[in-house]
C-alpha cells in the first residue's frame, strides 16, 4: 500500500514527465522541419537548374536560326547585353535577313540571375571565361549569364557536362572545361558568371 508521501511524490512527477514528453516531441518536430526544409530547398534549386538548361537550349536554337537567316554570327556589343538583344530585336537596325524575334525573352535582364549577353570565345581551350577567339582555333558563340549562385552553377555543370569525374569518383569535372563553364571557387552565398556554348562560329 502506498503511503501518502509516495502518492504525493508520484503526482508531482506527472508534470515533469509531461514536460519531458513535450520536449522530446518538440525536438522530433524540429528535426523533421529541418529535413523537410532541406528537401524543399533542394527541389527549388533543381527546378532552377532545369529551367536554366531549358532556357539555354532555347537561346541556342534562336542563335542558330539567326545565323541561318542572316548568314552571320551575332556580333558581341560594345556594351553588356547588346549582342544578346539581336536575338529579340533587329539591332543594329536593318540587319540583312533578320526575321526574328528568335527567342521569347524580350530583355537581356534575367528576373533573378543578372544579365544575359552573347560573347565569342574558344571552344578548344579550357578557360572561364572562354579564351579570346584566335585564328586557326575552334571558336564558338557563348551565352553569358551573370549573378548565378555558385551552388546552381555547380549543378548546371553537372547537368550539362556530366555529374562527376569518370576517373576519381565523387570529384567534380573541371568547371573551366566543357559546354558549361563557370568559376572554380564556390563560397556559400557567392554569385558568379556562367557561360553556355551556343554554336561554333560560322567564320
Amino acid at each position: 500500500m502506498l503511503s501518502k508521501f509516495s502518492t504525493k511524490h508520484l503526482r508531482s512527477q506527472r508534470g515533469a514527465m509531461f514536460g519531458l514528453d513535450a520536449r522530446i516531441a518538440l525536438a522530433i518536430f524540429a528535426g523533421l522541419s529541418v529535413i523537410a526544409g532541406m528537401a524543399v530547398f533542394g527541389t527549388i534549386r533543381q527546378t532552377d537548374v532545369t529551367s536554366l538548361v531549358s532556357e539555354f537550349d532555347n537561346i541556342g536554337k534562336g542563335y542558330i536560326n539567326y545565323a541561318f537567316d542572316t548568314g552571320v554570327d551575332v556580333t558581341p556589343g560594345a556594351t553588356t547585353g547588346l549582342g544578346f538583344a539581336a536575338l529579340y530585336e533587329d539591332t543594329p537596325v536593318d540587319t540583312l535577313g533578320w526575321n526574328g524575334p528568335y527567342i521569347t525573352r524580350a530583355t537581356k535582364q534575367h528576373p533573378r540571375f543578372g544579365q544575359y549577353d552573347i560573347v565569342q570565345g574558344r571552344i578548344d581551350t579550357d578557360a572561364a571565361p572562354p579564351a579570346s577567339v584566335a585564328a586557326n582555333a575552334i571558336n564558338g558563340a557563348w551565352v553569358e549569364l551573370t549573378e548565378v549562385p555558385c551552388e546552381i552553377a555547380n549543378d548546371l555543370d553537372s547537368a550539362v557536362d556530366g555529374d562527376t569525374d569518370p576517373v576519381t569518383v565523387g570529384e567534380q569535372l573541371d568547371p573551366t572545361a566543357g559546354n558549361l563553364r563557370h568559376s572554380t571557387t564556390c563560397a556559400p552565398g557567392s554569385r558568379g558568371t556562367v557561360w553556355f556554348l551556343l554554336s561554333r562560329l560560322m567564320s
